[in-house]
């Protein structure tokens, strides 16, 4: 130890050693015999989580005395608890309060997005002491950019490129899958091993506005054909089918499919359109039927009338001569009766 040689050296030390110990004290006096309550603002007051997880809102206060904490939720004003007790029939509202009654935690179980807003955590001080809290409940969700079918010529690279734009910072990693079996980094085989190649299938995790996952396949071949996956370990994942083909352009391949679709549609149209005529000309048969069937009604009725304004042909007419005799004679013969003349 070195000895003060001044005596001005010695008495500044000493200063300095007195109010480096006397700092910490003073604060420890202070907390311990503070006589109002008041909020520690070192706690997150932005909170952040996801749809089907549980939240937690921790409110810390200090020297509390005889005073109680209660949870507000701002949009309706509901008493969500008073103390430990809690005034809501939701079951998944709890306060947690800790052994040293200095943390009160709001807990939401299965939190949903109408969960989201402003919470505030209130201590029964005269006048009310009140700390806003603000909680944000998303859902997470993959998204892979680009078409949800790929075509690339065999050879050529392939990226995938998979963002989490919403959700807290505490996402994780992002993990890759085609089909059902995760996607491993593969090198490539030089010639020469002292070369240094990259891997021809890559993945490249980064943190910017978002969680951005990027898969890379160089010379894709035609088993790197598949349902590619991009998995966050706490999001929705999402899915994209990419088709390696080989020379053949995926337009000639696609109008190809929209020129078998429009034969198909153009047979449907014919068989539609023949069956409509095959109504229409059954339709007009039987129209046609009825039609005639009303006409030699008619015909049958107005010969009918006619037949019976003259006798019939083979009608024999009797007449009555003033000389008492009786002839009969007929329209069809004309010969006389034997009972035609009497001596």
């Amino acid at each position: 130890m070195k000895r003060c040689i001044h005596s001005t050296c010695c008495l500044g030390i000493i200063a300095g050693v007195a109010n480096h110990l006397a700092a910490p004290q003073e604060n420890r006096i202070v907390k311990k015999f503070s006589p109002h309550p008041y909020f520690d603002f070192d706690v997150p007051r932005n909170v952040t989580t996801r749809v089907g997880q549980t939240a937690f809102i921790n409110c810390r206060v200090e020297q509390m005395g005889d005073k109680s904490v209660s949870w507000i939720r701002k949009r309706d004003l509901h008493i969500l608890s008073a103390g430990t007790a809690v005034y809501t029939s939701d079951e998944r509202f709890q306060v947690i309060r800790s052994e040293k009654a200095e943390n009160w935690t709001l807990q939401i179980k299965f939190a949903q997005q109408r969960d989201s807003g402003i919470y505030e955590c209130q201590v029964n001080t005269e006048p009310k002491m009140s700390m806003a809290f603000r909680l944000n409940v998303v859902e997470a969700k993959a998204v892979i950019l680009g078409p949800t079918d790929l075509y690339v010529k065999m050879g050529s690279i392939v990226t995938l490129t998979c963002i989490i734009s919403q959700g807290p910072h505490d996402l994780g990693t992002i993990y890759w899958y085609r089909g059902s079996s995760l996607v491993q980094p593969i090198e490539l085989h030089p010639s020469d091993p002292s070369i240094a190649y990259p891997h021809r299938i890559s993945v490249e995790l980064k943190w910017t506005e978002a969680l951005t996952s990027r898969l890379k396949i160089l010379d894709a071949k035609l088993s790197d054909s598949g349902n590619y996956t991009c998995l966050p370990t706490s999001a929705e994942g999402s899915s994209v089918m990419v088709h390696v083909i080989n020379g053949e352009h995926p337009a000639a391949m696609q109008r190809g499919c929209a020129t078998t679709a429009s034969k198909d549609e153009r047979q449907s149209r014919i068989r539609l359109l023949a069956a409509m005529l095959l109504l229409l000309v059954l339709w007009h048969g039987v129209t046609v039927r009825a039609a005639s069937q009303n006409i030699s009604t008619l015909d049958t009725q107005r010969r009918s009338r006619q037949g019976n304004a003259r006798p019939p042909p083979d009608t024999r007419v009797i007449t009555f001569r003033p000389a008492g005799t009786l002839s009969s004679s007929s329209s069809s013969s004309s010969s006389s009766s034997p009972l035609a003349t009497c001596a």
